[in-house]
Order: structure tokens, then C-alpha cells, then sequence
């Protein structure tokens, strides 16, 4: 693969205060790839499909159509297996390469809805079938699900982060509105995968569709983030901007560097994360901030790694400019209403209306300010519901939710 890798970093402010006093830094990283040459890198699914008695009907339908789909964009080399579960998992189709397509579209069609939700079994019946191929290429199980699943919440997550030590991606879809968010949200937690709302029927097939671009789309992967500062420096929160809004976990390495896991880097994507950090006192004249370095490994039958890195000083001064550029605003406005919405639902749980309320409506205000006037009016929408009815509905819930981190397919409203 002939690749050529951007990393810039933008300051929120470009000067810094010359104070005794701790202050608060923003950096916003950007790293773009320009890719010339890429390899058609072979694909290891599974797909895990609940089959619930909620199932029925048009969504199992759209749901096996996808599955075709799925199955018509694999190629020769790529393996392919199918579970279905519900109070139970049942291997639909073992894990196979080059096989006949008409036979993978009839054991499709043999899908029936019945039953209950127990996600933890199809985890893992899933995960035994792709980890059967040995191909140098993405592993990734693909889980749809309409409905909670019951008692086996742990066993779900803890076979989550197995699979993702393992080198496992998974895409946790949730389609309707009576699913947990809060678990496909901590299934999906690990650098390697995501999760994604999909709101409406007729959304579902080109959501698998585009998923499946998305995995052939890949160009690199183990995609790191390495942050150096003096040793006197905080890390106060990072976040990932995109390709969607994530908190993200730095792992110190020495004292001043930090390791941060990217996972999988997509063609004409960008990788940009916003860190804060807080400074100690600051004297006049140049200061060094941090060094950022961005180590990846490209994909193909001989992947190979590479590095890239970026050095950030500021001027401090007795009178800064105090001027936020743009970019770094919006961002942080974005940021900011992903956080206080994970507040306000955090507060709901624990009995506080008022104050989750409160934190809705700020949440709100700094959506609008983001230009996101839609979502911000969804916001407007369940805040008051909060207010007069001490909850808010499953669906403004999982679009607030998802919405501030774009991950959202489908209509304005949900079909059930």
C-alpha cells in the first residue's frame, strides 16, 4: 500500500497565560491518510442475529435480506458464518470459505422468530465459529439485536473484551427501540469496534451494506496515538472526534507518555481526537506542550508499521489573545454535549430529575451552538418529558444518546 499520513495539531487558544496558577489546554489532532495503492484484504465474519419472537415480520425480513446482501459482497477468500440466537444460539451456517452462495441465501431463508433474548449465548457461539478461519485478514462478528437481553449482561461484555484482546472486532446494531444501549454501548467499548443505532426498517440493509464497505475500506489497523508531555503535565480527558465521539482510555507507558488505542483506520476517513490537558505554572516565552507521534500498521499480506509526529510549543504571554479558533470550538461544543448527556443519564439513574433536567437542557444549547439544531431539538423535546413525566422515552433516549456521537442510521422516527 503507497500511503501518505498527515498529523496536525490545532491549539484552541494560540498563546498561553503566563500564571502560577495551573491552566486548561485544548489540543485538536487531526491525521489524514492519502492512499494511492491499497490491497483487497480478505474479511472474516460472523453474523450474530437475534431472532426473538419481537422479531417478526418485516424486521426478520429485513434482516435476512441483509444477511443476502452481506453474503452477495463476499468474495473467495473471504469466511463467512451465521448464527442465529435467541433463548438459545444455533450455528445456521459453520464457518466457511468459497461457498455457494444459493446455498448461504437458503439457510437465510430458514430463519424463524420465536422465542426470548439471551445475547451471551450468540457471543459466544459466534466467536468459536470465527476464530475457526485462519486468515491474515479482519476478523469481525457483526450482532443485531431488537430487545434486552436477560441475566447474561456480564458474560455479554466480558466475551466482548475477549474477543477484542483476540484481535475481534465487533458491530453491535440495535434496531428498534426496546434494546439496551447502555450494554451495545459497553460491548462496542473496545478500540477495535462500534455500535450504532438504526432507527427505521427499510435502514437496515444499507446499513449492513455500508458496513461491509466500511471492513473492505480498511487500511490500516493497531492505530495508536502516543501523547509526551513534561511529567508535571495532566491528561484531563481525551476524547475521539472521529469518525464518531468516544471517550478514550490513555495507558501510561513512562512517566510523561501515553499510549492511546485507535483501532482500525477507514479509507477517506479522518482520525482526529481532542485532548485536554492542564498545565503547571507557566513562565514567559516558548513553552513545549506535548509531542504527539501516530503509529499504525497497514494492512495486507505483509503488513508493515510506520510513525508519524508532531511537536506543539506556545508562546506565553502577560496578555494572550483569548480568541477560540472555530474548528476547536465546534469540536469542543460537540464534545461537551456527548459529556453532559452521559450526565443527565447518569443522574436519571440515580433519582435526580431536576439536575438531569438541567444538564439536558445545557446539552441542548451546546448542540445548537454546534449547528446540530435537529438534534438539540430532540434534546428540547426529552428534557421537558423528563420534567413533567420523570422519564424520557426509549427512543429521544437511544437518538440523544447515539445522536451526539453520530452514530445514527435511519429516519426521523423509529419504526417499532
Amino acid at each position: 500500500m503507497s500511503d501518505v499520513v498527515q498529523l496536525s495539531v490545532t491549539k484552541a487558544r494560540p498563546e498561553l497565560w503566563v500564571s502560577t496558577e495551573p491552566q486548561v489546554v485544548y489540543l485538536h489532532t487531526i491525521a489524514q491518510m492519502t492512499v494511492t495503492q491499497r490491497p483487497q484484504t480478505p474479511l472474516n465474519l460472523c453474523l450474530a442475529l437475534d431472532r426473538s419472537s419481537s422479531m417478526r415480520g418485516e424486521r426478520l425480513y429485513q434482516v435476512k435480506e441483509a444477511a443476502r446482501q452481506v453474503v452477495n459482497q463476499l468474495g473467495p477468500r473471504d469466511a463467512f458464518a451465521l448464527i442465529a440466537f435467541n433463548d438459545r444460539a444455533e450455528v445456521i451456517v459453520p464457518a466457511c470459505t468459497g461457498a455457494d452462495h444459493t446455498a448461504l441465501h437458503v439457510a437465510i431463508s430458514s430463519l424463524e422468530a420465536r422465542g426470548g433474548t439471551e445475547m451471551a449465548q450468540g457471543l459466544s457461539l459466534g466467536l468459536r465459529e470465527i476464530e475457526r478461519p485462519r486468515l491474515a485478514g479482519l476478523n469481525r462478528l457483526i450482532l443485531l439485536t431488537d430487545g434486552r437481553t436477560y441475566g447474561d449482561e456480564q458474560s455479554c461484555i466480558e466475551l466482548a473484551r475477549h474477543a477484542q484482546r483476540r484481535g475481534i472486532g465487533l458491530t453491535a446494531f440495535g434496531v428498534g427501540t426496546e434494546w439496551n444501549e447502555d450494554l451495545l454501548e459497553m460491548i462496542a467499548a473496545g478500540e477495535n469496534s462500534r455500535t450504532q443505532y438504526i432507527t427505521s426498517l427499510d435502514a437496515i440493509v444499507p446499513v449492513f451494506e455500508a458496513e461491509i464497505k466500511r471492513l473492505r475500506d480498511t487500511i490500516a489497523r493497531h492505530v495508536e496515538l502516543l501523547v509526551t508531555t513534561h511529567p508535571t503535565v495532566q491528561i484531563a480527558s481525551l476524547y475521539r472526534v472521529q469518525p464518531f465521539i468516544a471517550p478514550l482510555v490513555p495507558h501510561l507507558v513512562n512517566t510523561g507518555c501515553w499510549r492511546v488505542p485507535l483501532g482500525d483506520w477507514v479509507v477517506g476517513s479522518e482520525q482526529q481526537c481532542l485532548i485536554e490537558l492542564i498545565l503547571p505554572t507557566c513562565s514567559p516565552g516558548q513553552q513545549s506542550i506535548a509531542k504527539l507521534e501516530l503509529r499504525y500498521e497497514t494492512m495486507g499480506a505483509k503488513p508493515a508499521q510506520f510513525a508519524t509526529d508532531v511537536s506543539v510549543d506556545a508562546l506565553a504571554l502577560e496578555e494572550p489573545a483569548l480568541a477560540v479558533e472555530p474548528d476547536v470550538r465546534h469540536v469542543l461544543e460537540r464534545v461537551t454535549a456527548y459529556r453532559l448527556q452521559a450526565q443527565a443519564w447518569e443522574a436519571v439513574t440515580k433519582g435526580r430529575v431536576a439536575e438531569a433536567t438541567q444538564t439536558l437542557q445545557q446539552a441542548g444549547m451546546h448542540l445548537f451552538n454546534a449547528g446540530e439544531i435537529e438534534l438539540a431539538q430532540t434534546v428540547h423535546v426529552e428534557a421537558t418529558r423528563l420534567l413533567q413525566n420523570g422519564s424520557a422515552s426509549t427512543d429521544g433516549r437511544k437518538r440523544i444518546k447515539y445522536g451526539t456521537r453520530g452514530l445514527i442510521a435511519g429516519g426521523k422516527h423509529a419504526d417499532l
